[in-house]
């Protein structure tokens, strides 16, 4: 919480280069750790979304 603004963010590095830039991700959720799961390979740009709404089933994909 750089800011002092008491809610929950995430600072992300986006783009490379001369172009590349730091955002802050500011939702408004708090984000919590529920589990950790052991990927093959070298992941990256791994997230979760849900498919319902009360939260239950969540399904990882990635950016390529």
């Amino acid at each position: 919480d750089l800011a002092n603004e008491d809610t929950p963010q995430l600072y992300v590095t986006c783009g490379r280069g001369p172009r590349s830039t730091l955002r802050t991700l500011r939702h408004g959720l708090e984000v919590t750790e529920m589990a950790v799961s052991e990927l093959p390979g070298n992941p990256n740009a791994v997230w979760t979304v849900k498919r319902r709404s009360d939260g239950k089933q969540n399904y990882p994909f990635q950016f390529k």
